[in-house]
Formats: C-alpha cells, sequence, structure tokens
C-alpha cells in the first residue's frame, strides 16, 4: 500500500500530498489529499489502468468529467480538477467530511422515515439540477451518496460515468463505448438493454437507492450479473410497504413509482418528485437549535412541578394525619428548583416570540421534536437485538430488586429495638445503603424504557403542546404573542414605484430633506415637462434622533483618538 502512494505521489508530482486511502472499488480508489497551493482537503479518485490505456474511454471520461467540474449545486460534490498523464488519470473533488449512504446504513440500519424524506429530497435536487443541464448520472447508488456528518445533508458524487442526454458523437464510435455503464443492482431497465436514457433513469435508481435504505437491503440481487440484469428487465419491484408496514402510504407509493419498470409510468421529472414529497407534507420542519434546547428545559420544568405538588399534597397528607411535615419541606425544595429553571424558560419563551415566532409555530416545532423522538423509539422497538437486551436487562433488575429489597427487609427488622431502627456497625450501614442504591438503579431501569416515553416527555407533550401550553405562552408573552410590537416594523406604503432618492443636509442638528421622484403614470409617454410632483418627508423626530445618535458617536470616536494620542506620548 504505502508502494502505491508513493508511486502516485511521483506521478501526481507536488501538486498533492496523498495522505491515505479513503476507499477503493470497481471504478478505482479514492484517497484523501491535500492540494498544496490552496492548502485544502480533497478527495483525489483515481481512475482504473483501463482508462488511461485506452484513447476512447479517456477521451469520453475527460469530456464528461469537465462537463460535471462546471456544476455548483449544494447536493452535488463539487470536481475541482483532472489530472491526466500517460500513466495516471484522476480528478480532485471535495471532501465530504461524514460517509456515505452505505456506510450509515449498515452501521445504524435503516433510515427513519424522517431522514429518508430528506434524502429523496436532497438526491432529487442535486438530479433536477444535473438533468436541467441535459446531463444523466447513469450510476445513482448508495456509495455514490455522502452524507455530511455535520449536517446531514446528502450529497451526490462522481458523475465520472455521467452521460449527456443529447451525446456529442464527436468521433465514430466514442458513444458506443461502454454503452452498459453503471451497478447491475440499481441500473434503469433500459439502461441494462443498452437503450438511450434520460433523467428519468436515475429516478428509477433513486428509488432502489431509497428502497436499500429504508430496509437495509437490495431490492434487486442475485448470484451473477447476468441474473440481476435480466431481474431488471423482467421482474416487479416489491412494494415497499410489504416489507416496511410502518412507513406512511404515501411515502411507500412516491417510491414504488420511482421503481416502475417503464419511464412513462414514473415521475416524468426529480422536481415532481420533490413536489410529490412536498404535497404529502411527509418532511418534517426543521427545529431551530434555540427551540430544541428550550423543549428539555419545559420538560424539567413540568417533571419538577409535578413533583413538587406530588411530594405536597402527600405532606399535607402526613401533617393532618400524624402531624408531621417532612415531606411539605421536601415538596418546597422541588418547587424552588421548578421555579429556578421556570424563570429560565420562560425568559427563553419571550426571546423567541420577540424573535418573530407565534405560538402556534411553537407548538408547532414541539411537537416536531415528539415526534423524532417518538419515532426514535419506534425504530428501537423494530430492532430485534435491542429488544433482546431489553429483555435482559429487566430480568437482571428485578433479580437485584427482589435480592436487594429481602436484604433490606432483613436488616431493618434485625435492626429493631424498642420500635426504632438503629443499624449496628459499619458493615450493616453499607449494606443497608448500598442496598439501598441498588434497589433505585433497579427500579430506575425498570421504570425508564427506551421504547416508551418518560414521564417528562409525556408531561412535555401534554402541557406544552396543548392548550395550557398555548394559553401559558400567550399569557407570558402579552402583544409579543398575539403579533404585537415586537415584529418586524413595516415600511411606510408609497402608492408610487420610487426614483433614486437625493439626500441634502445642511447643519448637524438639522432635518435633511429627503426628496422622492415618482415615475409619471399614464399612457405610457414619460413627459419631463409634465413630471408628477411628490415627495416623502421623514419626521422631525425621527431625523433628530439620528442626528442625536451620530452626534454621540462622532464625540466617542474622538475621544477614543483623544486616548490613542495621549497613549503614544512619552
Amino acid at each position: 500500500m504505502d508502494e502505491d502512494l508513493t508511486a502516485l505521489s511521483r506521478q501526481l508530482g507536488d501538486r498533492y500530498r496523498i495522505e491515505r486511502l479513503i476507499g477503493r472499488g470497481g471504478m478505482g480508489a479514492v484517497y484523501l489529499a491535500r492540494e498544496t497551493r490552496l492548502d485544502r482537503p480533497v478527495a483525489l479518485k483515481v481512475l482504473p489502468s483501463e482508462f488511461a490505456a485506452q484513447p476512447d474511454l479517456r477521451e469520453r471520461f475527460l469530456r464528461e468529467t469537465r462537463l460535471a467540474a462546471g456544476f455548483s449545486h449544494p447536493n452535488i460534490v463539487p470536481v475541482f480538477a483532472i489530472e491526466e498523464s500517460e500513466q495516471v488519470l484522476a480528478f480532485s473533488m471535495g471532501f465530504v467530511e461524514g460517509e456515505s449512504l452505505t456506510s450509515r446504513v449498515e452501521r445504524d440500519g435503516p433510515l427513519s422515515q424522517r431522514d429518508a424524506v430528506r434524502l429523496l429530497q436532497d438526491v432529487a435536487y442535486a438530479l433536477a439540477y444535473a438533468h436541467g443541464r441535459d446531463v444523466v448520472h447513469r450510476d445513482i447508488k448508495p456509495d455514490n451518496i455522502m452524507i455530511e456528518r455535520a449536517t446531514g445533508r446528502a450529497l451526490v458524487m462522481d458523475f465520472g460515468i455521467a452521460r449527456a442526454i443529447a451525446p456529442v458523437a464527436s468521433k465514430p464510435g466514442l458513444t458506443r463505448v461502454g454503452e452498459v455503464v453503471g451497478t447491475p443492482e440499481y441500473m434503469s431497465p433500459e439502461q441494462a438493454a443498452g437503450e438511450e436514457v434520460d433523467g428519468r433513469s436515475d429516478l428509477y435508481s433513486l428509488g432502489l437507492m431509497a428502497w436499500f435504505a429504508m430496509v437495509g437491503r437490495n431490492a434487486v440481487f442475485g448470484d451473477s450479473t447476468q441474473r440481476i440484469l435480466v431481474k431488471q428487465l423482467t421482474e416487479p419491484i416489491p412494494p415497499l410497504a410489504s416489507v416496511r408496514s410502518d412507513l406512511p402510504a404515501a411515502l411507500c407509493d412516491a417510491i414504488d413509482r420511482c421503481c416502475m419498470k417503464e419511464a412513462d409510468d414514473r415521475f416524468q421529472t426529480a422536481e415532481s418528485l420533490v413536489e410529490a414529497l412536498d404535497a404529502t407534507q411527509l418532511a418534517t420542519p426543521d427545529v431551530p437549535v434555540a427551540v430544541r434546547l428550550l423543549a428539555p428545559e419545559l420538560s424539567s420544568v413540568g417533571l419538577r412541578t409535578t413533583v413538587s405538588l406530588m411530594l405536597m399534597t402527600y405532606g399535607a397528607y402526613r401533617v393532618a394525619k400524624f402531624g408531621n411535615g417532612n415531606w411539605i419541606s421536601f415538596g418546597v425544595i422541588f418547587a424552588a428548583s421548578a421555579w429556578v429553571a421556570g424563570v429560565g424558560a420562560v425568559q427563553e419563551i419571550r426571546r423567541l416570540l420577540r424573535a418573530g415566532y407565534t405560538v402556534p409555530e411553537l407548538q408547532r416545532l414541539f411537537g416536531a421534536i415528539q415526534a423524532e423522538r417518538d419515532e426514535v423509539r419506534a425504530r428501537r422497538a423494530a430492532d430485534p437485538t435491542l429488544v433482546a437486551r431489553r429483555r435482559k436487562r429487566i430480568v437482571a433488575a428485578s433479580v437485584i430488586l427482589a435480592w436487594q429489597a429481602t436484604s433490606l427487609f432483613f436488616i431493618i427488622r434485625g435492626a429493631l429495638t424498642d420500635g426504632d431502627a438503629k443499624l449496628q456497625g459499619a458493615l450493616n450501614a453499607t449494606k443497608f445503603f448500598g442496598g439501598l442504591l441498588a434497589c433505585a438503579l433497579a427500579a430506575a431501569i425498570l421504570l425508564s424504557s427506551p421504547f416508551k416515553r418518560s414521564l417528562g416527555e409525556s408531561l412535555f407533550a401534554g402541557s406544552w403542546g396543548g392548550a395550557f401550553g398555548r394559553g401559558f405562552m400567550r399569557l407570558i408573552g402579552g402583544r409579543l404573542a398575539t403579533g404585537g410590537t415586537a415584529r418586524s416594523i413595516a415600511a411606510p406604503t408609497v402608492t408610487a414605484p420610487l426614483l433614486p432618492v437625493s439626500v441634502s443636509t445642511a447643519a448637524r442638528n438639522t432635518a435633511p430633506a429627503v426628496t422622492v421622484a415618482p415615475v409619471a403614470r399614464g399612457n405610457g409617454n414619460h413627459s419631463p415637462a409634465a413630471p408628477v410632483a411628490a415627495a416623502v418627508r421623514l419626521t422631525a423626530v425621527t431625523i433628530d434622533s439620528l442626528a442625536t445618535d451620530v452626534a454621540a458617536l462622532q464625540q466617542r470616536m474622538n475621544a477614543i483618538e483623544a486616548e490613542q494620542q495621549r497613549a503614544g506620548q512619552p
């Protein structure tokens, strides 16, 4: 491997510094390199030796890669440069800090509904961009989709075998070289048959890729390339709902339509697919970070408030029954902590309302957060490994709880003296408190299930997402919650389109006159002899305020300059 890196570095010269091998496949090897002139990381893809050895393949690859290098789209990995010599044929592209869709599915299993819809939309946007420039990718597959780690954005890569929809036959036979190019498991029937393809072929591959992403295995497979191609030509793709019954029918229908054998039965454009997904409202809204941070605070406030009410209620019962008010003290402590957390949450809600969010919008975002959590739990519940692990934990926690509770019973029984429990010796005290801790941990394991909502989440969904939360946020928001003064200030209404503004100023404390000359309306003749006189003058109060601010700023600047001059003197 080191010899390959050394040879490649020698062939490329000092333009790149090869750091490591990222991956290797049938279409060559990809290396992480650093472009020395711009000092930036790039992914350097070195094509197989036959691309460099055969003039037809070389010319076709160079022409189509140059075409892809002109792309500029947020969901397409950019191509920076082509490196061509007698020994090597390669191109450098943007390095995506993330992983391929294949790696993502292999590590985490099938995608959730939310992630799958975003994946479909991102890739469809990229294909719409390429198809609008008369380019078909021809090799849409999980290995060619990168998922950016920081944002979750999907990027399409490897347009190296892309082909113009209207091919340029500059040399006889050039367009016939490698007619059936691509990955058999994701190849459209028309591409497998060697026929002319258009954007609908990529949509078929996108449908199979989504099928894989949401099921975890290929929809079409076989023990040889020929059998796979025959299946692509003859066998229908199994409906997605038959293997993922938990998915919405609208999403399954969209993917099944992409996988139709006849191109006319699919979406005719990538834009149509995006519009269909938007119409079904399957894509959950992107929740801003500020709202995501607020949601657990509200859950904590609700949980603390509930616990404090329970403790104070029980304390009141103890006072009435036995005259002991210790439990009320515990309730007051929890109530104080709930108050402190609640003050911060209220301030954050008011800040969001001032930023322009409405109460219904905040509740909708809260619902989206809860839906994400429920979806994660549903995925966990569908994972047999996690279910089996949960069963083992329940059995272990139940045994520990029963064992330690029995031990505590005998410790307390043995320590009873004159009606009071007294622990004799450090060993018994250690056993007692250790048993209490073990019981608490075992009970926590039994009560907190990864497949069910916690008490805090249930309180959050029931209170802040309902009428109570709506009324409370309106109460603390006041005019902000009803679209009052905190909304953006509207510009003055002008009935005629305006020409450039001329501003004249006199002294610093004099209001400048702002004159706006409108365009004359009528029969289309703009006669300078008959202008329409109109003027929009800012109020004297506003101008005086601006002049005062400018004067104060000037004084501050003069003071700073004076301080700097004094500091520079010996």
